[in-house]
């Protein structure tokens, strides 16, 4: 036989968590704000092409991914291909090694330094 829960107040029942209208955070917004800022010297940087393969890039990628604390700064942004956007560095089994090679060609061709 099941066992229920015994009902609760009502009054108990109205009473809305402050966190269930949770918006984006400022820094969630001043990032976007960034990243949209940033987007066309992306662009206009990598040339429209993918720094991994050279097709047409699709998507602009954060290097250090921005749940890890990674900023939208013109080091840590590159453009790619959805191919390897998704598929490479998002679903692939070595996505460490791939920012890694990004990091390389951006120092590379560009002079930025990364933290190891």
């Amino acid at each position: 036989m099941l066992r229920r829960r015994p009902l609760r107040a009502k009054s108990r029942l109205k009473v809305k968590s402050p966190l269930s209208k949770r918006g984006k955070s400022r820094r969630k917004k001043k990032d976007d704000a960034d990243m949209e800022r940033l987007r066309p010297i992306v662009i206009e940087r990598d040339k429209g092409k993918c720094i991994l393969c050279g097709k047409p890039y699709q998507e602009i990628h954060h290097i250090k991914y921005r749940s890890a604390c990674g900023k939208s700064t013109l080091e840590n942004l590159c453009c790619l291909c959805w191919h390897c956007h998704r598929v490479k560095i998002h679903d692939g089994i070595h996505p460490k090694e791939y920012r890694k090679a990004l990091q390389g060609i951006l120092k590379e061709r560009y002079g930025y330094e990364y933290e190891n």
